[in-house]
């Protein structure tokens, strides 16, 4: 397990991880996670792409989603796909994981769907 997973996991969240933007999908539409951390650069599509067709799965309303990229952030693409904010790598991880307590605690309150966090393809960048 890396440094970054393993600080996901200290936040007390169901971690679910995928290395390719279609296994992150199916696990999405799976367990409805309340928070997806998309990296940019998967190897079957982008990370923008897949946020978009997670914003359009009816299951997944409501679904936090972070854009992680170590390029210049397209702030349009990332507008359009309906992310709720970008991580720039190299990041501080504190920094990170303040952000996605943000968005955990920014949910809305549905009991219904597991507390999980998807993590797509995320290299850490940390510092």
């Amino acid at each position: 397990m890396g440094t970054l997973e393993a600080a996901l996991r200290g936040l007390r969240v169901h971690l679910l991880t995928a290395r390719t933007a279609a296994e992150g999908e199916a696990l999405a539409l799976q367990h409805r996670p309340l928070l997806a951390i998309v990296d940019v650069g998967l190897p079957d599509r982008n990370g923008y792409g897949l946020a978009a067709d997670l914003r359009m799965a009816p299951s997944l309303a409501g679904m936090r989603i972070l854009i992680l990229t170590g390029q210049s952030p397209d702030e349009a693409a990332a507008r359009n796909s309906g992310v709720n904010g970008l991580i720039l790598k190299p990041f501080r991880l504190h920094h990170f994981l303040d952000l996605v307590r943000e968005q955990l605690d920014n949910r809305d309150r549905d009991e219904t769907r597991a507390p999980a966090v998807l993590v797509g393809s995320v290299s850490a960048g940390a510092r």
